[in-house]
């Protein structure tokens, strides 16, 4: 599994599944934070990270469509599951 700590500014992850951390009974998932993973994952689009933060923390930055047109989120990566980077070719 990969490490999100490893990322850096730059770097471009896709999201492919809602993370295995979230199944433990320990932990609490707002049902918002469900359907939003889910609908990055539908997006099936790579995110770059934008910043990385005073903990090691990376983040995206993304848009999606909602009700009322674009919406911007950020999103912390900080489970190392559900999400793979993105290798460029060549």
């Amino acid at each position: 599994m990969p490490d999100p700590k490893t990322l850096k500014v730059g770097d471009k992850i896709r999201f492919v599944s809602i993370p295995d951390e979230w199944s433990d009974p320990n932990v609490f998932v707002h049902k918002d934070d469900v359907k939003f993973m889910k609908a990055i994952i539908s997006r099936g689009l790579p995110s770059r990270i934008y910043d990385v933060d005073e903990y090691g923390t990376p983040w995206v930055e993304m848009r999606l469509q909602g009700p009322d047109g674009l919406e911007q989120h950020t999103w912390s990566i900080m489970e190392k599951t559900g999400w793979k980077k993105v290798v460029r070719r060549g």
